[in-house]
């Protein structure tokens, strides 16, 4: 029987109500009817289950899940959420947060721009790796229904790399990742 311990979940608790109200009116891509918030939960409980991570990194790691999307797909800023989480949070959040100066200049390719996230996720802690896997293996579920078999294929591959990059944080997630794409390849009839 679990022990009742008050304010345990306090933490976890703040950081989902933050995204509900982050990510209030938005919806999953391709899945209208799914309320984005699912998919930050979804996150959270891929690093929590198969993470790995010590306990002292995975509430921490689990936060971070939660708010990951925050700062890049709505009004809350790197400091909205140091405000209220701390740094370790808020340097988190932004190291899985696109970075608009690199998003913005037209010469770099789509391959730089994940070379270049990539780069700074590898910058941080391994429990911002976990998150970065975690949200890889969430994305795989399913596709948005108008993708081309080409943005699938070509996403796979952007998954592979972040596989090869960034596995080694996390045994339990690099294998969930490297399943998720060899299925969706099979699935799809693409090949590697």
């Amino acid at each position: 029987m679990a022990v009742y311990r008050p304010n345990q979940n306090a933490r976890h608790n703040q950081a989902l109500q933050f995204a509900i109200i982050a990510h209030a009116n938005q919806v999953r891509k391709g899945n209208e009817h799914i309320p984005y918030v699912y998919h930050v939960i979804d996150v959270a409980e891929e690093v929590i289950y198969y993470s790995g991570l010590p306990i002292h990194e995975l509430e921490l790691a689990a936060v971070i899940a939660i708010l990951h999307d925050t700062v890049e797909d709505t009004i809350v800023t790197v400091d909205d959420i140091r405000d209220n989480f701390g740094d370790e949070v808020a340097v988190g959040v932004a190291a899985l947060s696109k970075n608009a100066a690199v998003e913005e200049a037209s010469a770099v390719s789509k391959l730089e721009q994940l070379r270049e996230s990539v780069m700074r996720v590898k910058a941080s802690p391994r429990y911002v790796w976990v998150v970065k896997l975690a949200d890889r293996v969430s994305n795989l579920k399913n596709f948005p229904a108008m993708w081309s078999r080409e943005k699938i294929a070509h996403y796979l591959d952007e998954a592979a790399y972040i596989a090869a990059e960034l596995g080694a944080a996390s045994e339990g997630l690099h294998a969930r990742l490297v399943h998720r794409i060899a299925e969706a390849r099979r699935m799809l009839s693409i090949k590697a």
